[in-house]
């Protein structure tokens, strides 16, 4: 019997070692010239343990790609791409703590990443603005790819600007153009020292070359009939969000985030040739993501075995995430910013329909910052009280919220200044705005304003639906067949069962090992 068990433990570690080291990928396609195609087979016939492979999905992607793509279309196809298209880029392990001046820079090898500013403001009429201005940058290939075809990192990148203004005295909400642009163009600029972001006729420039404020942001949308002028002071400390930075981070998955809290601010915002002074307030972030989007590659075979199997035997796919995100800048120079996350699958997440949903009320977890700039974490609820309707997908967005934070006594509502406030990015879009809060704080009124921010409520429905229009293909059954997400198969369930027990079977091997050699040795002995 003996000898029967160590054959077995032999062969499931044989087993393991096969699928780990010598998997096959799929075949790659020959004479392929776009180079969005060539990363497309080149992520094909990369190794990618446990992963499950795409390949008519990524041969009806190639034939698209040869076609030609436009930026756009460029910047949404990876939405399309799986579990194998993120080896290659940074991940969280890329190092252990955050440093600055260094981590100001845009994160080029990292797949995903944005500089964002929102800001409250008055005119010099008592008028409430609100102005949002982002700069998303997508790395469009694979580091190891991008090399291969010759692209430098800055190359690499595709940046879209996104622009809302929204006039509450007119209750109007403005959206910019939204270019995306091609690091091949040469009109993107990075730098730190002094910090430089630099996308077309758009930009964020540190006026000082040792500290990121003060300040200068412009925006410049011919198209749009929008440009913005604006003046950044610094007021506090750069906060770290999450754990040190990272929020969340597991397994080399998750996102580096940190943020500026309470920027005086002061300048020109002009639409359609009208031009008003504005004074007050902006919060700064930046976050840059490994595996968020889509889901990434966790570089430990044993988590992405459990993934297989949890996800295999549930008949579940990966979930597309998204949240509720905020921050409030109150009137006694204190701030909050807060998340709740929440993907395609939550159960309470009923908000397709002719009718709003109910009021829903949901965990945030965030920070709390007071007067000298020292950060703290929070708990606490938001119950989402009123809802707006997208126009394009006819989701149902958070329109009001009311937050309560027990562990400092606040308690408050959040009023949107205009009724409109989407925003739309590629084949996404995303509720954006302007708040104005009022609430109390240790049993006394407070008053403030801040932003509104929910991601990801149309559903997988109209991101399929939005992105198959986009690529120019044709939805009909067969193509979504090989688009949508579905579980591992029995084959990848059968190997991931056979990789985890590997160690296992190392262990036992092992302890059996040491009691044949005492049971040889007190035979020795014995004679």
């Amino acid at each position: 019997y003996m000898k029967a068990i160590i054959t077995i433990l032999l062969a499931i570690i044989a087993a393991a070692i096969l699928i780990v080291f010598f998997t096959s990928p799929p075949g790659m396609k020959k004479d392929i010239a776009q180079p969005t195609a060539v990363m497309i087979n080149n992520v094909l016939g990369t190794r990618t343990p446990l992963v499950k492979k795409y390949p008519a999905r990524y041969a009806l992607l190639i034939d698209r790609a040869e076609q030609g793509l436009d930026n756009t279309q460029c910047y949404a196809l990876p939405n399309f791409m799986g579990q194998d298209y993120f080896y290659g880029y940074e991940d969280m392990n890329t190092y252990d703590t955050l440093a600055f001046p260094r981590d100001h820079k845009a994160q080029l090898d990292f797949q995903f990443g944005w500089y964002f500013w929102s800001g409250n403001f008055l005119d010099t009429n008592e008028n409430e603005i609100d102005i949002v201005v982002v700069f998303f940058r997508r790395a469009l290939y694979p580091p190891r790819i991008a090399d291969k075809l010759g692209l430098s990192a800055l190359q690499n990148q595709l940046v879209q600007t996104v622009v809302a203004v929204n006039y509450a005295d007119l209750n109007l909400h403005v959206t910019g153009s939204n270019p995306i642009i091609s690091g091949t163009s040469g009109e993107i600029t990075y730098g730190i020292e002094p910090f430089v972001a630099q996308i077309g006729l758009n930009s964020a420039v540190s006026l000082e070359k040792e500290r990121m404020f003060p300040m200068k942001i412009e925006v410049n949308d011919p198209v749009g009939e929008l440009s913005i002028d604006l003046n950044l002071d610094e007021s506090k400390p750069l906060l770290l969000q999450g754990d040190n930075g990272k929020e969340p981070s597991i397994f080399g998955l998750g996102t580096w985030y940190y943020s500026f809290p309470n920027i005086k601010t002061w300048g020109t915002v002009t639409y359609q040739g009208e031009s008003r002074t504005i004074t007050g307030k902006m919060w700064m972030d930046h976050q840059w993501l490994a595996g968020i989007s889509p889901t990434g590659y966790p570089k430990n075979i044993l988590v992405q075995a459990v993934m297989n199997i949890k996800e295999g035997l549930s008949g579940e796919t990966p979930k597309s995430f998204g949240w509720d995100w905020s921050d409030v800048q109150f009137d006694d120079n204190t701030e909050v910013t807060f998340a709740s996350p929440h993907s395609d699958k939550t159960a309470d997440l009923k908000n397709m329909g002719d009718d709003p949903p109910d009021s829903v009320t949901r965990a945030i977890a965030g920070k709390y910052i007071d007067e000298s700039g020292k950060g703290e974490n929070i708990t606490g609820t938001v119950t989402i009280t009123r809802w707006m309707r997208s126009p394009r997908s006819h989701a149902w967005y958070p329109n009001g919220w009311l937050v309560k934070i027990p562990e400092k006594r606040l308690e408050f509502t959040m009023a949107s200044t205009v009724d409109d406030q989407f925003i739309y990015s590629a084949a996404s879009e995303i509720r954006e705005g302007g708040v104005i809060v009022k609430g109390t704080k240790d049993g006394r009124e407070i008053s403030g304003y801040g932003f509104g921010e929910g991601v990801n409520y149309a559903g997988e429905e109209f991101a399929l639906k939005e992105n198959m229009a986009l690529l120019g293909i044709e939805d009909n059954a067969a193509n979504r067949q090989l688009l949508i997400a579905t579980p591992p198969g029995n084959w990848l369930i059968i190997q991931s069962f056979v990789v985890l027990a590997s160690p296992v079977a190392v262990v036992t091997l092992l302890v059996l090992g040491i009691i044949l050699l005492v049971r040889k040795k007190n035979r020795q002995n014995g004679s």
